[in-house]
């Protein structure tokens, strides 16, 4: 994997690029940049583009949270590591997405408490951490966008626990595969049964003995690094038995 430098250089630092990062971030943050003060909007002003491509690690386990990052494009894998090695996803970041641990850990002053990789090519606007705390304390409405986004991650996150604290895994898996064919469209999906664990905090040989089940059961059909949909109403049925 790639690792994240400290504070990515500027693409450039004309004043040009004012009203184009206003632009490129209303597409992505509308709520942000149209209920944004003056203040706000000068800190947003002052990002730098960036860049990185997949398996850059934007964030190690443990270690300080210098920068914030607006994602224009692309996604980030946020997950945590357990001590026999295994993975669990905790969530995503999107364009439209804030990271909730990069903020927490901000406003902490704590270590970074997973890990955060690029899954596919990535363009976004980025800040210094510190710019963006003495800007949350000088911009009632940013400080009120941040509060926002925090909470309506935190019900994802309590979502989350729940799900593995109380939900059978073959229901975790057919709802994980039923999102992923809706994404899809239907299209098979080029996935394989290791990287299915990892979403779900398990190991490989678990998830292929569902996936069995699951082609027994005629909602999918598995081949090499694929899987193809069936029978989504076989899935639902599975997803639904909770």
């Amino acid at each position: 994997m790639n690792t994240l430098v400290e504070y990515p250089q500027t693409e450039s630092g004309d004043t040009g690029e004012t009203s184009d990062k206003l632009r490129e971030l209303a597409a992505c943050y509308p709520e942000l940049v149209a209920n944004c003060d003056a203040r706000g909007l000068a800190m947003l002003e002052q990002t730098d583009h960036v860049q990185f491509p997949p398996g850059t690690v934007m964030f190690r386990e443990n270690a300080p949270c210098r920068n914030f990052l607006w994602l224009l494009e692309g996604s980030v894998r946020v997950y945590r590591h357990s001590p026999d090695g295994r993975e669990v996803t905790l969530y995503r970041i999107e364009p439209g997405d804030l990271c909730i641990l990069s903020l927490n850990t901000l406003l902490g002053g704590q270590a970074y408490p997973a890990q955060a990789v690029v899954e596919s090519d990535i363009k976004g606007l980025m800040i210094s951490g510190a710019s963006l705390l003495n800007t949350i304390d000088e911009s009632p409405a940013l400080r009120r966008y941040v509060m926002k986004m925090l909470t309506d991650r935190l019900y994802q996150m309590m979502s989350l626990v729940s799900d593995i604290a109380f939900q059978r895994l073959d229901l975790r898996l057919a709802c994980l595969l039923g999102q992923r064919f809706e994404r899809s469209g239907g299209a098979p999906l080029e996935v394989t049964h290791a990287q299915l664990a990892r979403e779900l905090g398990t190991t490989r040989e678990v998830v292929s003995r569902i996936l069995k089940e699951f082609e027994h059961q005629e909602c999918v059909k598995l081949a090499r690094g694929r899987i193809m949909l069936v029978s989504r109403q076989g899935l639902e049925w599975f997803a639904g038995e909770s």
